[in-house]
């Protein structure tokens, strides 16, 4: 209802210009007048030019812009959302002033027109404009007005398009010269359009919060819920409010009360001086102290989060949650293509209903992770020692996966990461964004990077503020790219440690392949328990929403940049919000699908769910157990480089043997022979140096190691696994490198001519080199069949296992299943594999039931979530009417709802008819349009459908749980 139509006023909000303020107590009075008179101070040292507009923006956000909320709700009342045309209110002047003259020229898109209006105390010129239906551009006496349809039309296209403002004024301009109508001066139209258009949606933005104020107060007294905390008694309420008062905040838009409102950030807003210096933590035995404060207790999300997101946050608290899943799953990602270059900053212009972690938040928590871990305490000599005597263990009970392959995941995204090209501080103030989206795309918080890299105090911050906004008790699973490294460190450096036991961390779907096999098992979103088929890569789809504001951006002010974001990130949520329906519907059909797949291959594979959970236990252990002591493995370990030096010599011997019969060729063009002969001195050099390394290791080895080498290399079958073995982890370091190359393409979102060039070389470089890695997958299956014909010929240990080949048609995409990660066969004191190991048909039912694991999860959240969104929705419409209810001719009459709800689903257009020339608006069916037609129809009832669908499914759920029937 808030988004489709404006609230009439209250008859006694109805005043003169000249009356006095309202008080901030009343919870239908303005709330922003108080909030915005703040003292200004103005730097001495800046430009007269940056003084006046500073002050000219002080005086919008102080004076005009407050006292313009209530006469815009009461127009756009009175005129149906612009749709209809009024009369001015005649208005009698009660100040005693003599009124001025003010002529200004009002802009539409077909004419501009010239009005002279009398200006005095009581009738400011801004607020007149604004009952002819026109915003000015300045806000005392203003020369240009622009039409309130324009600047909506406007906002709308800027909203689904690129801001161009010189564009658009320049079309505008050209447009009226054509038919007549002309400025004085040429491009005198674009700064003052481009301000009223500003302050027009700043005026929106102040509207909604007004209204979001009124609705915040008659929740809190019908709920007796303080943002999501019980109503403390009189006294200490009454005790907190004054003391909240007297706090200072930075951000205009605030909310003064204690509960916040809508506003998730009670600290102050960003600072515009440099940035704080790190604490002086010398002291060991000073701990540094958490910037954010310990959460409050709450009975259910704040309020901020339910209107955010009603899926995840909206329904009953407390939940019932027999198998400690996560109540809710978020995802957190960075994106360095939303960057702004080096500049001054612009007036502080803060958005009422920011999504953005505030600066001083985000330095105070980057002085207190430096602080942190230089004090934490440097393990001691004896398990230093320990360490060094024991090549892998496990790190903390807590992280699952050993240290090597933690070790084996960080190297992997820290090559990966130094090969992307990123923002350099040098020439970018600010240089990413970094996001805290839900499972269903909706952004929850922001957090805007001033760093060149991606520093783990952003991902800290995020998760930080989030927890500020739940139950005591609710869990929380978190999609990150590098998730294990996040817990790791979390871990060790003691971050986190209030919520560590009700975080479940995962990777997102898209960047597993850089995360070693066992730390797949262990993070992947669809092995791990609780997580459903959610992929974590709502953040990409984030910065591909918004990736058309980059060239925008990248020149606006800080201010600017960031309150454009928040308009932009407002505005996809409202879109998102409206099909949350659909998207249920769309999920539940997804997860029905795959669970039918799932029972097939768990039918096929004939095998019980006890044997394969058995074995998928089985394969967990296995395959994420530390590696044995240094000392046990280092001889293998060079037998094994050895064989592998031994295997590269022996391919430069076949390249040296094929280049000598190329320059034998007399047929051979000149050219050819000539590269030939470079290609072939350094093959030669590069054979020397592998002799001469395989000598030295030779020399270095032990007796037995000599023997087990001897004895290797005399077998066939030894030295076929060994190649194989060395083959699957070129493969894998090949394709890892293909998909962190690829990735620069593939998630890029820029047009610019240089960028693309860059993106165009980078995928023809990768497709040069696709052949090469296609190369070796055929050799590797070669050699499979080579080992599999020994085994046949009895020629290998008794109950070898040969190793599945792999298939070249999907090997570039790298998915958690593909045979690329298995290691069967490859090892070679597997005499006697397991069944999870060994049997296809195993390790298909493990696959299949962990899938059928998920698609159960999915389809529990799935139901809850339904029952969210009823629950959210019923509670909100309850408090809409109660909040019309409590004042007497105030907001719409039952009739005036109806109507809206009616325009929603029905076409209206302007008819005429030409017999008695009436000009009117009216639905297309109350002028005699054919409506039989039913496949038209059916779009409309999808909202009765998908609620009678659900109403099913909640039945069905009943009967289901319920012993008795």
């Amino acid at each position: 209802l808030r988004n489709k139509t404006y609230l009439p006023i209250p008859k006694k909000l109805h005043s003169n210009d000249n009356a006095p303020a309202p008080a901030i107590e009343d919870a239908f009075d303005n709330p922003l007048l108080e909030t915005f008179a703040t003292n200004h101070y103005v730097d001495p040292d800046i430009s007269r030019h940056r003084v006046k507009k500073e002050k000219q923006n002080q005086r919008w956000k102080t004076e005009v812009i407050p006292r313009l909320i209530r006469p815009y709700m009461d127009y756009m009342s009175r005129t149906n959302s612009l749709r209809d045309t009024i009369t001015p209110l005649e208005r009698t002047c009660v100040c005693g002033d003599a009124p001025k003259s003010l002529d200004v020229l009002i802009v539409y898109y077909d004419v501009i027109t010239k009005v002279t209006i009398p200006i005095c105390s009581c009738h400011s010129a801004p607020r007149q404009l604004l009952e002819r239906g026109a915003f000015p551009s300045a806000p005392c006496a203003p020369t240009l007005a622009v039409d309130l349809k324009l600047l909506k039309l406007v906002t709308t296209l800027f909203l689904n398009q690129a801001p161009n403002h010189t564009a658009w004024c320049k079309t505008l301009e050209s447009f009226l010269v054509d038919l007549g109508y002309k400025l004085k001066k040429e491009d005198t139209l674009r700064k003052r359009f481009s301000a009223a258009l500003h302050w027009f949606n700043v005026l929106q933005d102040a509207t909604m919060q007004h209204i979001e104020e009124v609705l915040t107060a008659t929740r809190r007294t019908t709920l007796k819920l303080d943002d999501g905390c019980p109503l403390l008694q009189d006294v200490q309420q009454t005790d907190m409010e004054e003391d909240d008062h007297e706090e200072e905040d930075d951000n205009p838009f605030s909310s003064p009360g204690p509960s916040g409102g809508s506003h998730p950030f009670s600290s102050p807003g960003p600072s515009r001086g440099s940035r704080k210096r790190p604490l002086d933590f010398s002291d060991e035995d000073v701990q540094p102290g958490n910037p954010f404060p310990d959460p409050v207790p709450r009975e259910r999300p704040s309020d901020y989060l339910r209107a955010r997101c009603p899926l995840c946050f909206g329904g009953e608290f407390p939940r019932p949650n027999d198998n400690n899943d996560p109540d809710a799953i978020i995802c957190v990602d960075a994106c360095f293509t939303q960057k702004r270059t080096h500049r001054a900053r612009d007036p502080a212009n803060i958005h009422p209903r920011t999504l953005f972690v505030p600066e001083t938040q985000v330095d105070a928590m980057e002085n207190y992770v430096e602080a942190l871990r230089s004090v934490k305490a440097r393990p001691t000599k004896k398990s230093r020692i320990d360490v060094e005597e024991e090549d892998d263990y496990i790190e903390d009970p807590a992280l699952r996966v050993p240290k090597s392959v933690l070790d084996g995941c960080e190297a992997s995204f820290t090559a990966a990461d130094s090969r992307r090209i990123k923002a350099s501080t040098q020439f970018f103030d600010d240089t990413a964004l970094m996001a805290l989206v839900c499972r269903h795309d909706l952004v929850l918080f922001l957090v805007n990077m001033r760093s060149a890299g991606e520093k783990q105090h952003y991902v800290i911050t995020l998760i930080e503020t989030f927890f500020q906004h739940i139950p005591l008790d609710f869990r929380v699973g978190i999609e990150y790219d590098i998730g294990c490294q996040t817990q790791r460190s979390a871990v060790k450096w003691n971050l986190l440690d209030r919520y560590l036991d009700r975080i479940s961390f995962a990777i997102s779907v898209f960047h597993a392949f850089g995360h070693q096999w066992a730390c797949q098992i262990i993070y992947h979103p669809r092995k791990r328990e609780g997580f459903g088929l959610t992929d974590g890569e709502g953040c990409e789809r984030f910065w591909h929403s918004i990736s058309k504001l980059i060239p925008h951006l990248r020149v606006s002010g800080y201010h600017q940049r960031l309150y454009t974001l928040d308009r932009q990130v407002n505005q996809d949520h409202s879109e998102i919000l409206e099909n949350l329906g659909a998207w249920l519907l769309r999920r539940s059909q997804h997860a029905s699908q795959k669970r039918v797949a799932s029972e097939a291959v768990l039918t096929a594979c004939q095998h019980p769910e006890a044997f394969l959970r058995d074995q998928w236990k089985k394969q967990v252990e296995a395959q994420t157990k530390p590696l044995p002591r240094q000392s046990k493995n280092a001889g293998e370990k060079a037998v094994n480089e050895l064989i592998r030096l031994r295997e590269q010599r022996d391919e430069l011997k076949k390249r040296e043997h094929d280049f000598d019969n190329i320059l034998r060729n007399t047929s051979t063009p000149q050219d050819i022979h000539d590269d030939t002969l470079v290609e072939l001195d350094k093959i030669r050099g590069r054979f020397k140096e592998l002799t001469s390394k395989i000598r030295t290791k030779e020399s270095a080895l032990g007796v037995q190691e000599r023997l087990r080498l001897q004895r290797w290399i005399k077998s066939e079958y030894m030295t076929t696994l060994m190649k194989l073995r060395a083959l699957k982890l070129r493969l894998r370091d090949r394709l890892r490198a293909r998909k962190f190359e690829l990735d620069r393409v593939e998630r890029s979102f820029r047009h610019q001519v240089n960028n693309q060039r860059i993106n165009e070389h980078t995928e023809a470089s990768v497709k040069r080199r696709d052949p090469s890695i296609t190369q070796l997958a055929t050799k590797y299956n070669k050699l499979c069949d080579t080992l599999a014909d020994l085994i046949k010929k009895k020629k290998a240990p008794a109950r070898s296992v040969c190793p599945r080949k792999i298939e070249v048609k999907g090997l570039f995409s790298l998915d958690v299943d593909d045979t690329i990660w298995e290691d069967v066969g490859l090892n070679e004191d597997d005499v006697e594999p397991p069944a999870w190991l060994a049997d296809q048909a195993v390790r298909d039912g493990i696959k299949a039931l962990l899938e059928h694991d998920r698609c159960s999860e999915e389809d529990i959240r799935l139901r809850h979530e339904c029952r969210s969104m009823r629950f959210w929705l019923s509670e909100e419409w309850r408090i809409v009417n109660m909040a019309i209810d409590s004042s007497r001719d105030w907001g719409p009459s039952i009739s005036e709802t109806v109507k809206v709800r009616a325009s929603q689903i029905t076409e209206s257009v302007r008819v005429v008819r030409e017999e008695d020339e009436i000009v009117q608006s009216l639905p297309v069916n109350a002028v005699g349009e054919d409506d039989s037609d039913d496949d038209e129809d059916d779009g409309d009832n999808v909202d009765e459908i998908l609620f009678e669908t659900l109403d099913a499914v909640d039945l069905a759920d009943a009967y289901r749980t319920d012993p008795t029937l």
